[in-house]
């Protein structure tokens, strides 16, 4: 079904974060492949998330492991993105598509996930993690660009992880897709 206005929804997500104190993050694992779509007509939304009118078009997971015990993340369907989040003066060097490109979309969720959980705020530890998953994702798809991108989300990466972010997630059956990316 295809609504002019899609409706924002925040789904309910298990916490992708650790839950204590960790040491090592290894053996990233991509569990299911990565589905998205962009919406044919665009989609209206402020200007908090311009340029994010591509869609998680199904649940995307992967598996970690933080020292030593795995934990699967699942990126849900619906999260709005622009890709990998490559500032215009970079993309000479990194495009928004490559072989960064699905462990971009895991930390775009891993940078908007503590919006969604009860009684969370943004905290360095847990941006740390989500940069580390980001590398471990690199480093797994083999990116020639991997060191350049860690460094900048290191160096670059708090002031957007702590600002809120809406809208971050449309029922994505209120959009009309235009060609898969697969």
């Amino acid at each position: 079904m295809s609504v002019d206005t899609p409706r924002y929804v925040t789904p309910i997500i298990a916490d992708p974060y650790p839950s204590g104190p960790w040491q090592e993050i290894t053996n990233f694992r991509y569990l299911t492949p990565l589905h998205l779509y962009r919406a044919r007509r665009g989609i209206p939304f402020g200007t908090a998330m311009r340029g994010a009118d591509y869609v998680v078009a199904q649940p995307y997971r992967i598996a970690i492991d933080i020292d030593g015990i795995t934990k699967n993340i699942t990126v849900p369907a619906g999260m709005l993105t622009d890709l990998a989040s490559v500032p215009n003066f970079a993309r000479a060097i990194a495009g928004r598509v490559g072989r960064h490109l699905e462990a971009s979309i895991v930390h775009d969720f891993l940078y908007i996930a503590w919006q969604d959980l009860p009684n969370r705020s943004p905290d360095k530890r847990d941006r740390k993690y989500a940069d580390l998953v980001l590398d471990q994702g690199m480093k797994a798809a083999q990116s020639r660009v991997r060191m350049p991108i860690f460094r900048a989300v290191r160096l670059f990466g708090w002031g957007v992880y702590k600002k809120p972010d809406t809208p971050r997630y449309i029922d994505p059956d209120d959009i009309e897709p235009g060609p898969a990316i697969v």
